[in-house]
């Protein structure tokens, strides 16, 4: 959440791709046009039989994604009382001893996956940390729940689950929202590709196993001033789905183009989708991965659980034809290769080891 001020200028501080950047706050007649809330778009369509209304709402998804970088996906479907086990599924698991949860600490796989405790992650590293707690799992052919091809390259287990007796209810209430949000994540995808006038099905063939993500978080109130409960940062995936808890006071913020923080309160019936790392980049930077923060100072204790959906591994990926620019040479990116120099530069964890401390950074996102 770090800024500096000269006597000028003031500038807000991120990491947008794996990079540091900075933006300047504009305000007064140096403000541009820019966007000061997010869109709410009606996801009844997502639905529809007819093909007019699935581009109707691609339409609108499309002007976000280029103005903004994050919607609401009202009327999303998925069913309201399942979302709301989860999240007293996630009071539940968060609530226990520390030493039950550390059985599946994420420093015990290369892929990052299990329990991370508070103060771990240190996205923006002007803080002490980023104050949260989270359980991170994701795709796992040897997760029977997944139903996906075992291959060489697969064969090892990625994800931890608890085996303690007071957490097994954890597993299967976050496969029922796994579950649930793939299904609804598959259908977005042909969304996106008709609002990049694409045919609706032009993604399928590099997402037919994705890489996927649930990151589990718990945000206690923050009491200090300099604290943040995630740095502002851009999500390395192809997008992202978010389900928030109920809080009086907004704690996802996301950055304008005047580097104004624009608060994004929970809202009954929504998921928040936000634009990730991979879709800027294959549409040539023309739709927004937007720079997006969590500072939970409401009081509240503040839970959420984002889903995150990305093409195969060893998918390749580059600016789409259409978007291309006469004269311009592309890169193709490997996705899992990318995801790896992502993990390098954003995952860096603060650890007391047995050489007496110091950094570690570790794979998994």
């Amino acid at each position: 959440m770090s800024a500096t001020q000269t006597e000028t200028e003031t500038w807000v501080h991120y990491h947008d791709g794996g990079v540091p950047g900075r933006r300047r706050v504009l305000t007064g007649r140096a403000a541009k046009r820019t966007f000061d809330k997010v869109p709410k778009i009606d996801f009844r369509r997502i639905y529809s039989d007819k093909l007019e209304e699935r581009r109707e709402l691609a339409g609108e998804v499309g002007a976000a994604c280029r103005d903004v970088g994050f919607f609401y996906a009202v009327n999303h479907g998925v069913d309201d009382q399942m979302l709301n086990d989860t999240f007293d599924a996630l009071k539940k698991y968060f609530a226990l001893p520390k030493e039950v949860k550390m059985e599946t600490h994420n420093q015990k796989t290369e892929k990052f996956r299990g329990y991370e405790a508070f103060l771990e992650g240190k996205l923006d590293p002007s803080t002490r940390g980023d104050l949260k707690e989270g359980f991170l799992m994701g795709e796992d052919a040897t997760d029977p729940e997944q139903n996906r091809p075992i291959t060489p390259a697969t064969a090892e287990p990625r994800n931890q689950w608890p085996t303690h007796p007071d957490a097994l209810f954890w597993r299967p209430a976050i496969y029922r929202y796994y579950n649930a949000m793939y299904t609804f994540s598959k259908r977005m995808l042909h969304i996106f590709a008709l609002a990049l006038d694409l045919p609706e099905d032009y993604f399928d063939t590099i997402t037919t196993h994705p890489m996927t993500n649930i990151r589990a978080v718990h945000y206690p109130p923050q009491e200090i001033e300099s604290d943040v409960g995630i740095g502002a940062h851009t999500d390395f995936c192809w997008f992202t789905l978010v389900c928030q808890s109920a809080t009086a006071y907004p704690a996802l913020e996301v950055l304008n183009g005047n580097g104004l923080w624009i608060p994004v309160q929970p809202e009954p019936n929504t998921f928040v989708v936000n634009i990730a790392d991979f879709l800027k980049l294959v549409t040539g930077g023309t739709w927004q991965s937007t720079v997006h923060r969590v500072r939970n100072i409401g009081g509240e204790e503040r839970y959420s659980m984002p889903f995150f959906f990305s093409p195969n591994e060893d998918a390749k990926v580059s600016v789409v034809p259409h978007l291309r620019k006469e004269g311009e040479k592309y890169e193709e990116f490997v996705v899992g290769e990318y995801f790896q120099k992502r993990l390098d530069i954003d995952r860096t964890t603060h650890l007391d080891g047995e050489e007496g401390g110091g950094k570690k950074k570790r794979g998994g996102y």
